[in-house]
């Protein structure tokens, strides 16, 4: 069931998304909601939900974890934020960033999947 969100663009009809989610409950601090996603079968990226900020933290799950608070815990570096109430001309100012390291860094190109459609990949595998 969605939740209830700001969410200003929606896919179009008859879209599904590309990315498989498994929600993995509140994140260590109980701000937010994790999901992880995969593309392929592959792990892709977490996503962790916060309803307050209207934000979804977007972390690489091919990366390795990383050291974080001075080592107090590790977790898997973030790549971007996603804002959840975007218009569509600010879409692109939400993805890109995530695209690139995908595609940069691990050699996962989405199959040329555009901002938008990754826009609505991530709000979706986050029942928005």
């Amino acid at each position: 069931m969605p939740k209830s969100s700001n969410r200003i663009v929606f896919p179009p009809e008859g879209w599904t998304n590309s990315l498989t989610a498994e929600s993995m409950g509140t994140d260590r601090f109980g701000n937010g909601l994790v999901y992880h996603t995969q593309y392929n079968g592959a792990p892709l990226v977490q996503l962790i939900y916060d309803a307050r900020d209207e934000e979804i933290t977007v972390r690489c799950l091919q990366c390795e974890q990383q050291d974080q608070a001075f080592g107090r815990f590790q977790a898997y570096p973030m790549i971007g934020i996603v804002s959840i109430n975007a218009t569509a001309l600010l879409v692109p100012m939400n993805t890109p960033r995530i695209m690139k390291h995908l595609a940069e860094t691990h050699d996962v190109t989405l199959d040329g999947m555009d901002d938008l459609n990754f826009y609505n990949c991530v709000l979706d595998s986050c029942e928005l």
